[in-house]
């Protein structure tokens, strides 16, 4: 039996604050939908399997974001759950962990019809019903004003939704729990509550986790046409490399979850930034310099990532101390963020960006070759990587073109 790596709760907790990163004007929304869903699931008496369910679709229930248009301007309006369901029904796919989270999208999409006889059909609509109200409520909420001042018309708001999108049952539970004044002070000041329900003890496999950890590379990949396939094609390559150098199997696992988590930060960056098809002025690239402390500040806490957060974080540091944003020197960076390194570099100068096309093999290696000469990469290293090319290029092209084609199905029509 594979001994456990880690639990949902700090996996969970991390997740969400990644995926606020996306909702920057709604400050912890995704841990407020999931407090307020689960204890209206409360009031409509979920057992507490039910209930746990609830918290995780409530976390990733707007995933489909990252292929949505940006929506900052004050003429849009805003995105929510049903709105979002189909994408993000594309993104997450066949992941296990989360499977009631895609019966969730199943049952929310306007694409998909739905059969009210299906086994747990009738579950899944009142947990898409539940997670609407809460998301709406989530973003009404100004933690700029006093809770007590908001509450009259948020509730006016939902009544007026009663029968018609949602109905009147969990409505009437969201009214009962509304009564209750202490919920709305912890609903905006203190929504990382909802994290009690969910066990701390080490419940996921390394293996698991890499499942987990693709199905986020996917949210930060798939924002931008550019980005698509390049976390997968880091993840492979930094494993073909660890391989290579004898690292163990537990080794390799972990390094492909740092290869698929490496840019989870960039999250924070805006998509216009991601999709500029000329050089970045100062003010821009210093937006993404700050990419790399994300990745940190969202990884350090995960049980069991002490190196999974060094190696993912610490990949835009140089050998000679004039990387970013820590400006380690050699002794201070390990073995495996030197790796992710040279496999964002070789992922990023393969494929095509906006600013330019695919380089060929020559010009791969000389650029790899140009960052040894630099002082910024390991010469052997990058000596291995070439040896081995054609190997590692397959090898990455496998998995890139599985993501690939997983994006083209994700990306329905979204004008």
């Amino acid at each position: 039996m594979e001994k456990k790596f880690t639990n949902m709760r700090a996996v969970s907790k991390s997740f969400a604050e990644a995926m606020n990163l996306l909702r920057p004007e709604t400050e912890k929304l995704h841990q407020r939908v999931a407090y307020l869903a689960y204890n209206i699931a409360d009031e409509l008496g979920y057992n507490s399997e039910d209930k746990r369910e609830l918290i995780n679709a409530s976390l990733l229930y707007d995933v489909g974001i990252a292929l949505m248009p940006d929506n900052a301007s004050e003429d849009k309006e805003r995105y929510y759950f049903k709105d979002l369901a189909a994408q993000g029904l594309g993104i997450i796919g066949d992941v296990q962990r989360y499977k009631s989270v895609c019966e969730v999208m199943k049952v929310a999409s306007p694409e998909d019809e739905i059969d009210e006889n299906a086994f747990g059909a009738e579950k899944y609509m009142d947990f898409a019903e539940i997670i609407d109200i809460s998301d709406r409520v989530a973003s009404m909420l100004d933690p700029k004003d006093a809770a007590l001042n908001q509450v009259e018309d948020i509730c006016d708001a939902i009544s007026d939704l009663a029968g018609e999108s949602v109905s009147s049952t969990v409505v009437e539970a969201f009214l009962r729990f509304a009564e209750k004044e202490y919920v709305w002070m912890e609903v905006l000041h203190q929504p990382e509550i909802f994290l009690s329900h969910i066990s701390d003890a080490n419940d996921l496999t390394l293996d698991e986790m890499i499942e987990l950890a693709r199905f986020m590379s996917r949210i930060i990949d798939f924002r931008s046409n550019y980005t698509v396939m390049h976390s997968s094609g880091v993840a492979a390559t930094a494993v073909r490399l660890a391989e290579i150098i004898g690292m163990s199997e537990d080794e390799c696992k972990m390094m492909m979850i740092a290869g698929y988590l490496h840019d989870v930060g960039k999250l924070k960056v805006p998509k216009y930034v991601l999709d500029k098809n000329e050089k970045l002025t100062d003010e821009e690239f210093n937006i993404v310099k700050e990419y790399a402390y994300y990745t940190h500040l969202l990884l350090k806490d995960i049980t069991g990532f002490e190196q999974i957060g060094r190696w993912a974080s610490l990949h835009h540091e140089k050998l000679n101390g004039y990387g970013y944003p820590f400006r380690l020197k050699a002794d201070d960076i390990p073995m495996g963020a030197r790796i992710i390194a040279i496999a964002d570099i070789f992922s990023a100068v393969a494929e095509i960006r906006a600013y330019r096309a695919g380089m060929s093999k020559e010009e791969v290696i000389r650029t790899l070759r140009e960052y040894v000469e630099s002082g910024a990469m390991s010469g052997y290293l990058v000596e291995l990587l070439i040896t081995n090319y054609d190997d590692i290029y397959a090898i990455r092209q496998k998995e890139v073109s599985r993501e690939g084609a997983r994006y083209i199905a994700s990306s329905v029509d979204v004008d």
